[in-house]
């Protein structure tokens, strides 16, 4: 199946996947919690989303353990403290870098019709997308169970958990997003 040799190609470019992500958070500007984390720490974290790939694509352990995983990530991330939006920009980064490293003109379009490779980007993005949500329901859940009936949360509470990073939209450079209209 289609699917499953991309899941080898993933499973072929894992080391240069993660430490092309690890370049990528120490030199953006909207990874700054993300930088405070070892080197050996955020290769392994960027590592489980390709491995957590690979398993999708192969179709085991299963979608269930995929959204497990992304919901727990949420959750630790809130307990240590990463602005939300850390957290998904972290996630673009890692399906920005996986797209970049793939060779669809010798490994994909040669091989497969053009219905294949709908239905296979159809599968990657729904991977990173679930990511993405579960990321925030982990993390908004986990959010919840730490606030207790008595705390107030602050205005600027909120503001540091959830949106961290540059936010003037005239002050991003041209190559900072890949989906910036034109």
């Amino acid at each position: 199946m289609a699917v499953g040799n991309l899941s080898q190609i993933v499973d072929e470019q894992i080391d240069d996947l993660k430490k092309e992500w690890l370049a990528e958070v120490r030199k953006s500007d909207y990874l700054t919690t993300y930088k405070s984390v070892n080197d050996e720490e955020t290769i392994k974290r960027g590592e489980a989303v390709y491995v957590h790939l690979s398993d999708w694509l192969k179709g085991t352990p299963g979608k269930q353990s995929a959204e497990e995983y992304f919901e727990l990530v949420g959750a630790n991330r809130f307990d240590e403290r990463f602005p939300l939006t850390e957290v998904h920009f972290a996630v673009y980064l890692l399906k920005k870098i996986f797209w970049s490293k793939i060779d669809w003109r010798d490994k994909v379009t040669g091989s497969f019709t053009t219905s294949n490779a709908t239905k296979i980007m159809n599968v990657f993005n729904d991977y990173f997308d679930l990511a993405s949500f579960n990321v925030t329901k982990g993390y908004f859940n986990q959010m919840l169970k730490s606030i207790k009936d008595d705390k107030m949360i602050s205005k600027e509470d909120l503001k540091t958990l959830l949106t961290k990073g540059k936010l003037d939209p005239e002050k991003l450079e041209d190559d900072e997003f890949i989906w910036r209209p034109v």
